[in-house]
This record gives structure tokens, C-alpha cells and sequence, in this order.
């Protein structure tokens, strides 16, 4: 009798007293073993991996440009883990420029100064180096935020003007006083929020004969530096850019205009995400990562930076992993948001003779690679890779003293 011929049961039986190098020979010599590991073992060990899992489907399942099996998600999960990556290096420019990014499966979108530009996932590299598309108007202003979903794309520029790209054309209209600075945008179906360093407006959009129109239907006196409409469009949660009186932290019913001051002990935000309708995260200025919980109105858990440095912006993968972008030295932070107090792993990219260092301003981020947009280029950290050296700070602080 042969290995193959036992049923699974026995199967699974005898690999309990396999080591997983021996479970990967296994793989390697049967296609059939292969596929009873694949998925009775390594799918199981798998689930919960930071960036890596698969339960319930994360998000970060659908930026994710080649789908991974589930013993290479076990190698990326590791190399995420302990630090191995091989880094390269795009679209340098000489001009400082706090660029913003977006990631599908297939693009990846990234502003510079006036233009939105989209490159191609695709070849032996992370990425195209020749754009596939550029997005812009006529209007000559720096885009300062955008935000994509599906085919809509809604991008404000400093001066206050905002445009819309969908698959029928660009709309572009003047939202905001030429003298006020628009920090950022958001969209849930036809209601638009933008926000300016003086004041915050929601806009209706509506269409008509191909043309679109914006339709303003409530302002709020209110700085957001970030914001976040809810998923069905209720709700509008904001970071205030400052608070003296730490509650920097609100939330807006978009059709009341009722307004919550919710008990974040924070003075500045300066990113916000969203896990589910009832938990927030943010990046602070307080050198702190939280989660806030609406239902306790409280923050459920906060983690600070180990070199008490500001965190400018955020990514969330949709199961456990959070990644921080930090003040100084273009470096990110990995937060297991079941490990309280203290991080998993820090990245630091390399650095140049010209450019030592750098605050992260965007972030994204799938199973394999991880984006960093830089004050003069965009890093991309490959975690795909056997011969990657080990970079690993994990026990880099001491939390005891």
C-alpha cells in the first residue's frame, strides 16, 4: 500500500508527527499530499497571519496583486514578522512633495504636485516604472488628497478646487476659497465632504445630461485634518488638525448635522481609519496609535511610538495588522492590534547621501509588498523573498525602564 492511498483522516493522522520542513518535502514530491497539507494544514496555520490571514476574506486580500498559496502566505507572514525584505526605489523627484497613495490588485495611484498618475502591477518587479495613465485638469494647484472607489476617483487640490474622475469624464469645480488650504476628501455613493483649514462642507452630487454638479448642503466650522465617511454614508467622522481641549475627535450625522465630541484624550489627528461602524483608528500627533470604540466612547487601547515620534498617517490590512508611518527617518511601525502596549516589527528604508530622512506621508500596502511615499520617492519593501537580509527591531526598545 502507498502513502496516497490512505484516506485523509490517516493522512492527517501521520502529519501530526511531521516537522514542516518534512510537510514541505511531502508537497514537493505528491501533488496529492501537496493538496491535502495545503489545505488541512497550512490553511489552518494561515487564518490569522498578520497581512497574510485569510479569515473572513480581509481587505487587504483584494489589493493583493497574485494570489498566494497558503504555505507562501506562511514564508510572507514570517519575513513581515522577523524583518526580510528587499527594498527598491522609484520615481525620485528633486522637489520635496508629501505625494498620496491608493492600491488596487492591478495599480497603484500616487499624486505628485498637480497630477494623479496610475502604474501598472505587473512584470519581475513590484511595479512599473512608466505610468499607465495620468489624471489631471487644466487647473495648475497640488493635489493634497484623493480617494478612489470602484471607478471613481475624487481628488482635492490646495487652492480648493476638486475634481471627479469616473468612466464617463473629469468634472472639476471650485469648492473652497482660493485662500484656504484643503487638507482632504471623501466620498460614500453621492455625498462628497471636503475639508480646508478654515471649515468642512458636505455636497451633494448630482448628474444631469452627462454632466455632473456639486450641490453644497451643510458646512461646519471645523479644521479636519482627516476624515472618514461611514459605510452607508450616515456618519462623518473627522481628527481636527488641533483641539486645546484634547477631543479632537468628532463624529457628524450627515443629514442632522448633530455633532459628538467623541472621548478621544488626543489634541491633533492626523490620519483616521475605519475597522467596522463602531471602531476608529488614529494616528496622532501625541506619538500615539489608538483604537477608539463608540460604544464605550472611549479609547479601547493606545500604543505609543518607542522614539516619541509623531505618526502622520496609517494602514489597516482588515484582520489584526496596522501599520504606522512615522515622523522621522521614513520609518513604519507594525501594531498587532491584539498585543497591547508594544510593537511587532519597525521598517527603516535605507538611506541616501542626499536625503537621510524623511516622514512617511502615505502608506499601502498588500500581502507581498508594502508602499512608502518619501519626501523624494517612493520606497517599495518586497516581502515575497528567500535571500532577503534580516532587519529585525523587534526587540529593539526595552519596555521596562
Amino acid at each position: 500500500m502507498k502513502l496516497t492511498d490512505l484516506n485523509i483522516d490517516c493522512l492527517l493522522r501521520i502529519f501530526r508527527y511531521c516537522s514542516e520542513r518534512e510537510l514541505v518535502i511531502l508537497c514537493q514530491a505528491s501533488n496529492y499530499l501537496g493538496a491535502v497539507i495545503e489545505q488541512n494544514i497550512f490553511y489552518a496555520m494561515t487564518q490569522d497571519l498578520l497581512l497574510c490571514g485569510h479569515r473572513n476574506k480581509p481587505c487587504v486580500e483584494k489589493r493583493t496583486q497574485s494570489p498566494l498559496t497558503y504555505f507562501e502566505r506562511l514564508q510572507v507572514g514570517r519575513n513581515w514578522l522577523k524583518g526580510v525584505y528587499l527594498e527598491r526605489h522609484y520615481f525620485h523627484h528633486s522637489q520635496m512633495f508629501p505625494s498620496r497613495l491608493c492600491l488596487d490588485s492591478d495599480f497603484l495611484y500616487i499624486t505628485h504636485v498637480n497630477y494623479l498618475r496610475k502604474y501598472r502591477r505587473t512584470g519581475p518587479e513590484s511595479l512599473q516604472r512608466r505610468y499607465d495613465k495620468e489624471i489631471s485638469t487644466s487647473t495648475v494647484s497640488d493635489i493634497s488628497d484623493f480617494v478612489k472607489k470602484q471607478d471613481t476617483i475624487f481628488a482635492g487640490r490646495v487652492n480648493g478646487s476638486c475634481f471627479v474622475s469616473d468612466t464617463d469624464a473629469i468634472t472639476e469645480q471650485t469648492m473652497h476659497h482660493a485662500k484656504e488650504y484643503l487638507y482632504c476628501v471623501d466620498f460614500v455613493d453621492n455625498v462628497y465632504v471636503s475639508s480646508t483649514d478654515t471649515c468642512c462642507k458636505l455636497w451633494k452630487r448630482s448628474q444631469e445630461f452627462g454632466l455632473s454638479h456639486f450641490d453644497l448642503f451643510m458646512q461646519l466650522q471645523h479644521s479636519f485634518k482627516s476624515m472618514k465617511l461611514s459605510a452607508d454614508g450616515q456618519w462623518l467622522f473627522g481628527g481636527l488638525y488641533t483641539d486645546t481641549g484634547r477631543r479632537a475627535l468628532r463624529a457628524i450625522h450627515v443629514e442632522s448635522g448633530e455633532e459628538q465630541v467623541l472621548n478621544s484624550n488626543t489634541i491633533s489627528i492626523y490620519d483616521l481609519k475605519m475597522k467596522d461602524d463602531h471602531v476608529l483608528f488614529t494616528a496622532n500627533f501625541d506619538t500615539t496609535f489608538r483604537i477608539f470604540d463608540r460604544r464605550t466612547d472611549r479609547d479601547v487601547s493606545i500604543w505609543e511610538d518607542p522614539f516619541d515620534s509623531s505618526f502622520y498617517c496609517l494602514e489597516y490590512d482588515g484582520l489584526y495588522a496596522v501599520l504606522c508611518g512615522a515622523k522621522y527617518h521614513g520609518r513604519v511601525n507594525l501594531y498587532d492590534i491584539r498585543v497591547p502596549g508594544k510593537y511587532i516589527q519597525l521598517y527603516f528604508p535605507a538611506r541616501t547621501r542626499q536625503h537621510r530622512s524623511s516622514p512617511v506621508y502615505s502608506l499601502a500596502c498588500d500581502s507581498q509588498y508594502m508602499f512608502v511615499a518619501t519626501d523624494h520617492n517612493l520606497r517599495v519593501f518586497d516581502f515575497k523573498t528567500n535571500y532577503g537580509v534580516e532587519r529585525d527591531y523587534s526587540i529593539f526598545h526595552d519596555y521596562q525602564y
